[in-house]
């Protein structure tokens, strides 16, 4: 009796039991965050801060799914400034802490041991800890409050690093589940981040970018906003990448090699920039280095020493692209790109083989040559290679696929005057709004293979481009408008916004250059007006 009553009563208790170690299995085996299908939801600051422990510390999202190989989604906008908190802030996702010595284990594997005593060696190879090799799609949503502050590491952003698959066999499974990092559709307003070599608003990058080799990253439709500051390649949405394509910078970027887009990037296109880009070498209001940049354009400055353009720094392929850059730099400087240089790696379908600089218009105020530093720089003649449009020829430049070129009337120019590159050796034009013959500018947008016909606006006698794509984003884009004699706020409110009565709206945002009388506007002044379709 006494043993089935003890029977009866371990019934229950055992079902309670089996019943909490199914809870805790199910518990344990489940997704870090909600799913729809195999998209993982992030939906929270603390979403994004768990992302970036597990894809740092090589864990699993959920088991057999390592986090830094899955793809998510944001949900809504997220503001992640109580994560980044400290001296230095954010911690990106994929950042590789080799500071840590607890870390050892979980960045590094070994793979081949031998030997005994002085004689002993060990072969380690990098694990996936601290490499962010997914998707991530921000749905258009923004995120906030991004603040780093690492000056002396590598690899940062939102997003840091992906890992460098050169060497690998690109064949196997391993390679290709981590052979490509997407980030798109997503917005960084308002960051303020320091980093070491490569540094970008979404993503600090990789190492290759030129060797198209090794893995790629994608960004596309990602529109940043803030400041931009690395000891090394910087660029306003990432530091470097394979290809970015439809996205958007405003603010500020120092570096040592700096871009608007990006400090380095084999393929850029659809991209816009107004900023002020400055750095020493290889410098660019769109990209410091690059193979093909093309339907982009730079609004604001470029300052540098060598290889300093308007467009990029150092490159091959520039198509359809604008720029109304004030252009500063010692050495291979243009206002377009500094110095030409031919690529040996495959290109984009359509451009050319050789060297390309074809359907470009400049802008700029001013070319500047900067005042020599006593910096020991190595030069083939005792010549500078400045020039308005390029720098420096570089090798395989194709003179048939070199024309229509367009610069605006009045540039002016300092120190340019001996340089290699005068306008007499190119196919260009003045470029006046107010006198430009129509068929000329119809020639220019209608090119069968430049589809962009709805990127250029012509106002007064400047023009300026609005990709249609960055009509639609939440920051809005940014004009500039140049006061005309006769002009008054009203006037330049119904043009802008067809609305006289948004005066007040321009007043507000150029307060500080026309002071604290509205009607005290000067012809040549440069209103900066952020439109909102």
């Amino acid at each position: 009796m006494k043993t089935r009553f003890l029977t009866k009563a371990l019934i229950p208790l055992f079902c309670f039991l089996c019943s909490n170690i199914c809870l805790c299995v199910n518990a344990k085996e489940s997704a870090a965050f909600e799913k729809e299908g195999q998209i993982y939801l992030i939906q929270s600051a603390k979403d994004m801060r768990t992302l970036a422990q597990l894809v740092n510390r090589n864990e699993e999202v959920e088991p057999g799914v390592k986090a830094g190989i899955a793809s998510y989604r944001m949900t809504r906008d997220i503001d992640i400034s109580a994560y980044c908190t400290g001296e230095e802030g954010w911690e990106p996702i994929g950042y590789r802490d080799n500071r840590d010595d607890s870390f050892e284990g979980i960045l590094w594997e070994k793979v081949e041991e031998s030997g005994e005593g002085e004689e002993h060696w060990a072969t380690y190879e990098a694990t996936d800890a601290g490499y962010f090799n997914g998707t991530f799609d921000g749905d258009d949503h923004i995120v906030t409050g991004l603040y780093i502050n690492r000056p002396e590491e590598g690899g940062q952003g939102l997003f840091g690093q992906r890992m460098d698959l050169r060497g690998k066999d690109p064949d196997s499974a391993e390679y290709k589940i981590r052979e490509s990092t997407i980030i798109k559709n997503l917005y960084v307003k308002d960051c303020d981040i320091t980093g070491g070599y490569n540094t970008g608003g979404v993503m600090g990058g990789m190492w290759n970018y030129i060797q198209n080799e090794g893995g790629d990253i994608f960004i596309e439709n990602c529109h940043v906003t803030g400041k931009i500051v690395a000891e090394g390649c910087a660029g306003g949405v990432v530091g470097s990448a394979s290809t970015v394509k439809n996205c958007s910078f405003t603010g500020t970027v120092e570096g040592y090699n700096a871009g608007g887009i990006a400090g380095e990037a084999y393929y850029i296109y659809g991209c816009a920039v107004h900023a002020d880009v400055a750095g020493f070498y290889a410098v660019g209001g769109v990209s410091g280095e690059t193979s093909c940049v093309r339907n982009s354009y730079m609004v604001g400055s470029v300052a540098g020493y060598d290889r300093v353009g308007g467009i990029a720094g150092e490159g091959s392929c520039l198509t359809g692209c604008y720029t109304r850059a004030d252009v500063k730099g010692y050495s291979r400087t243009g206002g377009l790109i500094g110095d030409i240089q031919s690529r040996n790696a495959p290109r984009p379908e359509g451009s050319s083989n050789a060297a390309t600089i074809q359907n470009c218009l400049m802008g700029g105020y001013r070319m500047e040559r900067e005042a020599e530093r006593d910096t020991e720089v190595y030069y083939p003649t005792n010549d500078r290679y400045n020039g308005y449009i390029y720098g420096f020829p570089g090798a395989g430049i194709d003179d048939r696929v070199t024309s229509a070129f367009y610069y605006r009337k009045g540039l002016v120019t300092e120190g340019f005057g001996k340089g290699m590159y005068e306008f007499s050796e190119w196919n260009c034009k003045p470029y006046d709004c107010e006198h430009l013959e129509e068929t000329d500018f119809k020639d220019l947008i209608k090119r069968p293979e430049e589809r962009w016909s709805d990127v250029w606006w012509c106002a007064d006698n400047y023009a300026w481009p609005n990709l249609a794509w960055e009509k639609e984003s939440r920051f809005g884009y940014q004009v500039t408008v140049t006061v005309q004699e006769g002009d008054s706020l009203w006037k330049i409110a119904d043009k802008v916004y067809d609305d006289g009565n948004s005066w007040e709206l321009i007043y507000e945002q150029n307060k500080d250059l026309i002071g604290d009388d509205e009607n005290l506007i000067l012809p040549g002044m440069d209103l900066e007006i952020v439109v909102y379709e």
